[in-house]
């Protein structure tokens, strides 16, 4: 049996639960984090035997109620994310902060009080965006957030080398998810179509690729765009 164990932050759904899905093939044990949905929650829990753990990671004290959970870990996935789609020139600093504090700090100090803690040979992915390295339209606090995390993993990755652990990130473009449920038909065909394959990702596109990563000993540091060749259209 896999002694392996991992953590995926908002795990119960979209990609975090792909990803789940794949490494519960190599019976690999999760642990598995969401905030309010509880149907999902219990469903996930069934299907995949997972410890599930209700936490809002824009919350310093939730966030420790994770870390208290966790004696070794071999993969850590940092898939939680929001977002603020305020008009630039109306932007609030408490959005803007909770924003960052979610997608950014937050997850920087869990792997801080993380690091000793996690096996050698471990790996540690960070799920961003295309936003991070092509300016969206709107969500200015996600793309410049998701762009630190890009930066955030190649420092990171300098810091694990050493333990043979690795550092990556998943730069995802649009992808099939309850994210986009209140975009009109009309809005996900016309940005389906600045991708060269016509089409949103499917969540278990992004969970195969970190599968491999899972898999592999030789990527680090690297920001990987699984994006259907956004922008090239």
């Amino acid at each position: 049996m896999n002694n392996k164990i991992a953590l995926i932050t908002g795990g119960t759904k979209g990609i975090g639960k792909a990803i789940a899905i794949e490494l519960a093939k190599k019976d690999i044990r999760l642990i598995l984090t969401y905030i309010n949905d509880e149907e999902s929650a219990k469903q996930t829990k069934r299907e995949l035997k997972a410890k599930i753990i209700q936490a809002d990671l824009s919350d310093f004290k939730d966030a420790n109620k994770v870390l208290d959970s966790i004696n070794k870990i071999d993969y850590i996935f940092f898939n939680v994310g929001i977002t603020d789609r305020t008009a630039f020139g109306s932007v609030q600093m408490e959005e803007w902060d909770k924003v960052f504090r979610t997608n950014l700090t937050i997850p920087f100090f869990m792997i801080q009080q993380l690091k000793d803690k996690i096996n050698k040979n471990g790996r540690i992915v960070f799920t961003t965006s295309i936003s991070g390295i092509i300016p969206d339209s709107v969500s200015i606090s996600y793309g410049v957030s998701k762009a630190s995390e890009n930066m955030l993993v190649q420092y990171l990755a300098k810091e694990f080398a050493s333990q043979n652990i690795t550092v990556n990130a998943l730069a995802c473009g649009y992808t099939d998810t309850s994210w986009h449920k209140n975009k009109s038909k009309s809005q996900i065909k016309r940005i389906a179509e600045k991708t060269l394959l016509k089409r949103f990702a499917k969540p278990e596109e992004i969970a195969n690729v970190a599968k491999m990563i899972i898999e592999n000993n030789y990527v680090t540091g690297q920001i990987i765009r699984i994006d259907g060749g956004f922008g090239l259209a």
